[in-house]
């Protein structure tokens, strides 16, 4: 619409021209008024062409086409030769020239002259002078040869431009094609990736990296501190470093692209959570091998020890020396040996389970007649479940294990918990304590090796979560105040009714 508004513009100021200097002594004043009233109706022409599918090149050639008329009928009717109106020829096939087509300026060119020649040789008819002298026959050959001149450089300025915009739409057709294929590969890859500019904002990042951060800002990677240290020191062209966010862990990898104020760094985030847990079982199970090996070794020197202490029992009827009781040294040293050697088998061998159906107040039982409590300790169990379809082997191991552990780190004056409780679906063991655990050792609890106490092996726990691994059951810490409670969970309640004999039983 802005042609036609520029139309209007032109069309008013020749108006007032015209009224202003030339109507009043104009030869034809009504073909003026006729050509406004067309001026008019051809400004409504093309504005309903603006507005419909009419094509953009017709449109274009329709206007000129017009305004080429107009200005023709113009010129008849101020004067022919004399019309102060002639340069509108040129003007028009110099606008013409500003569109990428050189066919439209020859046309109009050719056109002007035509229309030019007409009006011309037209206004000499009207007023009886059918042949123009030599001046005025020089003047319309001067004229039409500055037409046919400002059409000829129009059409190579035309056509030079059709050329540039030739190739400023091929560049920008490969641009688009450069980046969908952009898009398609950020999109396409696994690992993510982000540009930062100059002021470590986000200018580009892929779905990839969107996924891996989560709801974590850009920050959390910009403030590590070997991030840091390489985004604020442009002498450094890169770095990388491990991010861990619970159990996900990103390999960040920081590049510097260039000095581009919209591309400076580029960082990309790959997950390497699944390798570290590889890393992690390979660690296990190096650990493994070492404790089979020490195994076999403490297997092979313990017997020799526990054969002497077996036979200096025999050999001590009354089991005293200067008012010691070598006897019952030598038995606590035997059960010692035997508890450590029995920690060890139960962790290194071969976990396959076999469920059956389990009574487990008698699991419980023996559970505790097995353990040998000290005076200063009590247990509450409570069972409210009368029969499991679970591994009853391993159950009890899990058992067994977390009994110890509770007993040996409760106060003298402690009581432990024990309960066994279920719905229809799943089970729960909970076994709790009075005590602490360090900040050091909470998360690592479930290693191998790893042991709250200065005699502690650190097997046994580590023991519980690999059977509790194999079985499919769930073991979690909690902490409940004073209180210290490992729970185990799972399923395979085929009953739940209460057992009143076991219900708020206290042993001690």
């Amino acid at each position: 619409m802005k042609p036609i508004f520029y139309r209007a513009l032109a069309g008013g100021a020749i108006a007032l021209v015209l009224m202003a200097w030339i109507y009043p002594t104009a030869p034809f004043q009504s073909l003026i008024v006729i050509i406004a009233v067309l001026f008019l109706l051809s400004l409504l022409l093309q504005a309903w062409l603006a507005v419909s599918r009419f094509d953009e090149r017709r449109q274009w050639a329709f206007r000129f086409t017009i305004d080429i008329v107009l200005a023709s009928l113009l010129l008849l009717a101020t004067g022919g030769i004399d019309s102060p109106f002639s340069f509108l020829l040129g003007l028009i096939i110099i606008s013409s020239g500003a569109f990428a087509w050189f066919m439209l300026p020859l046309v109009m060119t050719v056109l002007a002259c035509i229309c030019y020649l007409m009006a011309v040789y037209g206004e000499l008819w009207l007023i009886g002078m059918p042949m123009p002298d030599t001046a005025e026959a020089l003047h319309i050959l001067l004229q039409v040869s500055a037409l046919m001149l400002v059409g000829g450089i129009m059409a190579a300025i035309a056509r030079r431009h059709a050329g540039l915009r030739a190739s400023s739409d091929r560049a920008l057709s490969q641009h688009r094609r450069l980046k969908d294929l952009h898009d398609k590969l950020m999109a396409a890859m696994c690992e993510g990736v982000i540009v930062l500019d100059e002021h470590l904002e986000v200018s580009d990042m892929n779905a990839a990296a969107g996924m891996l951060l989560g709801e974590q800002p850009i920050s959390v990677l910009t403030s590590l501190p070997a991030i840091a240290s390489c985004l604020h020191h442009g002498g450094r062209p890169g770095c990388q470093c491990e991010y861990r966010q619970g159990e996900q862990v990103l390999l960040v990898a920081v590049t510097r692209l260039s000095n581009d104020a919209d591309a400076v760094w580029l960082l990309t985030l790959v997950d390497i959570s699944e390798l570290r847990h590889m890393e992690w079982q390979m660690h296990q199970q190096e650990k493994m091998a070492a404790l089979g090996q020490m195994a076999a070794m403490l297997a092979h020197e313990i017997r020799n020890p526990v054969q002497t202490m077996a036979q200096g029992l025999e050999i001590l009827p009354a089991g005293e020396v200067k008012g010691v009781n070598i006897r019952n040294i030598l038995h606590d040293e035997m059960l010692r040996l035997n508890r450590l050697v029995t920690t060890m088998l139960n962790y290194s061998q071969p976990l396959q389970p076999e469920p059956a159906l389990i009574y487990m107040p008698a699991v419980i039982r023996a559970a505790l007649m097995q353990l040998k409590f000290s005076e200063q300790c009590a247990v509450d169990i409570r069972c409210e479940l009368d029969q499991l379809q679970i591994d009853g082997d391993h159950f009890r191991l899990v058992l067994d294990n977390l009994l110890s552990n509770a007993v040996l780190n409760s106060p003298p004056d402690g009581r432990v918990r024990v309960e066994l409780t279920g719905g229809e679906l799943e089970w729960q063991l909970r076994v709790c304590n009075r005590g602490t655990i360090a900040e050091n050792v909470r998360e690592r609890l479930f290693e191998p090796f790893v042991s709250g106490r200065s005699c502690g092996v650190g097997l046994g726990l580590a023991t519980v979560r690999q059977v509790c691994a194999v079985n499919h059951w769930r073991v979690a810490l909690q902490q409940e105040g004073e209180l210290i409670c490992f729970c185990v969970s799972g399923g395979g309640v085929v009953a739940d009714p209460h057992d009143e004999a076991w219900a708020g039983m206290a042993h001690g």
